[in-house]
This record gives C-alpha cells, sequence and structure tokens, in this order.
C-alpha cells in the first residue's frame, strides 16, 4: 500500500495546486516542509506541507476516498491548517410529498433521490422513530422505505423489525450516508405535511462530497511523525527523506 500512497501524493499537488496562501511565505527552512506517507493494511495516505504556506491531503480507504487542501502557519513547535477553500459540507434536504394512490400499506414512508438528477438515491440508511416509542434502522431502498421490492428477495421480518406491522405512526426520521459519515438533521414528518398514504422525498446534494475540512487542525512533530489533532480522525504520517 506505500506504492499506492506515494501515487496518491501526486493527485494531492493536483487538488492542493488552485489554493491561494492566506498567510506570507512560510520560511523554507522549517522542518514541517517536505512529503508525508501515513499508508496502513488496505489505506492509501499521503500530505505535501509546502513552502509556499500552502498543503494537499488526500486518503484512500475501501469506498472512502478523501482529499484536502489549504494553508497552514507555524507557531513555535506545531502548524495550524485552514482549508482553502472551505468545503460546503453534503446535506439532505426536503424536497416534496407524494401521493402515489397506493393503498397505505404499499405506500413508503419516504424515498430519497440525487438533488443534481432527481434519480434514485440508493446509498441511504433511514433512523425511524414512530410515536409509540419503536425506533428501526434499515436501507432506503430504490422504492423507498420501507421497501417493497427488498420484501420479494428476503424471507418476511419479525413483526418488531418491520416498521409497516409495528410503527403505529411515523415521527421522525434521520437520513445516513455512513461511508461519508454523513447524518441529516432529524426530520419531523408532521411538520412536512406527511399522512398515511403519502411519501415524503428528500434530495441528497452531494456539494463537496469527499473533501474534508481541516480548519482548526494542529499538526506537531514528533519522532519523524507528523501528528494532527483536530481532524475527524487522528491522523499520524511519517516524514519521507528529502529527494
Amino acid at each position: 500500500m506505500k506504492r499506492a500512497a506515494l501515487c496518491l501524493l501526486p493527485l494531492v499537488l493536483v487538488a492542493n495546486s488552485e489554493a491561494e496562501p492566506e498567510t506570507a511565505e512560510a520560511e523554507s527552512s522549517s522542518e514541517f516542509i517536505g512529503r508525508y506517507d501515513g499508508s496502513s493494511f488496505e489505506t492509501a495516505m499521503g500530505m505535501e506541507i509546502h513552502a509556499d504556506g500552502t498543503f494537499g491531503w488526500g486518503v484512500s480507504v475501501g469506498a472512502l476516498d478523501m482529499r484536502a487542501r489549504g494553508t497552514w502557519r507555524q507557531e513555535g513547535d506545531f502548524i495550524y491548517l485552514t482549508s482553502d477553500p472551505k468545503p460546503v459540507e453534503p446535506e439532505f434536504k426536503w424536497s416534496g410529498m407524494e401521493s402515489t394512490g397506493a393503498t397505505p400499506e404499499d405506500t413508503p414512508f419516504l424515498r430519497v433521490v440525487w438533488g443534481t438528477n432527481g434519480k434514485e438515491f440508493q446509498y441511504a440508511d433511514a433512523e425511524l422513530t414512530c410515536e409509540n416509542g419503536e425506533r428501526f434502522y434499515d436501507q432506503v431502498h430504490r422504492d423507498g422505505y420501507p421497501s417493497i421490492e427488498a420484501l420479494e428477495y428476503t424471507d418476511p421480518l419479525p413483526v418488531d423489525q418491520d416498521p409497516r406491522q409495528s410503527c403505529d405512526v411515523p415521527d421522525t426520521v434521520v437520513l445516513v450516508q455512513s461511508i461519508h459519515r454523513i447524518r441529516s438533521k432529524p426530520f419531523k414528518l408532521a411538520d412536512l405535511g406527511w399522512e398515511a398514504g403519502q411519501t415524503v422525498q428528500f434530495a441528497f446534494h452531494p456539494n463537496d462530497m469527499g473533501v474534508a475540512d481541516f480548519t482548526g487542525v494542529t499538526g506537531y512533530l514528533e519522532d519523524g511523525m507528523l501528528k494532527l489533532v483536530g481532524a475527524e480522525w487522528p491522523l499520524e504520517m511519517r516524514k519521507l527523506p528529502s529527494e
């Protein structure tokens, strides 16, 4: 995976090439300037810190690809990072109500589409809370949630796991895209106008999905390792020898 991380570094440079430094040009003698490798099993990660006050970072692990770019400044033994431009977080938004004419038992409570083209978005899960206190968590399928199509390929669900049987009235829903750790605010369906036999439609807007916000991240060097504090997850990368 080390080779994958080194191959990732040129992509970091490309992503970083448009960033304009917000600070004066960094001292070329700073010990932070250089290339870093944070690869491990099944993970490729690389970072470059430039003398012009900019940085670029990227990681690839499984289905997750993330990148960041921006500016940095040094104060004593620490550097402070700022993403530039600041990424716009992806989000789920309410986009309307549908009435299909089907019976309430055959009508999903909700469905999710791409905000860009209106096509079905099949990478979301729904956390549903009902008025009777029952809670459910499952994938939002192509035909919505709860899915009728999915039942054709699985055994019947136990009553306590089937919202069609155990949910008296859907109350609130939180939409989740787990790969990029995206969670919506709680949507109260009654406030959106939901009634039995209707389907609430939500749209997923990717915005800058895959771009991490490093604003406020602090870094320091310890035993040849760059350690970043304040990111979404702990980051440690080994400094590579100068070419």
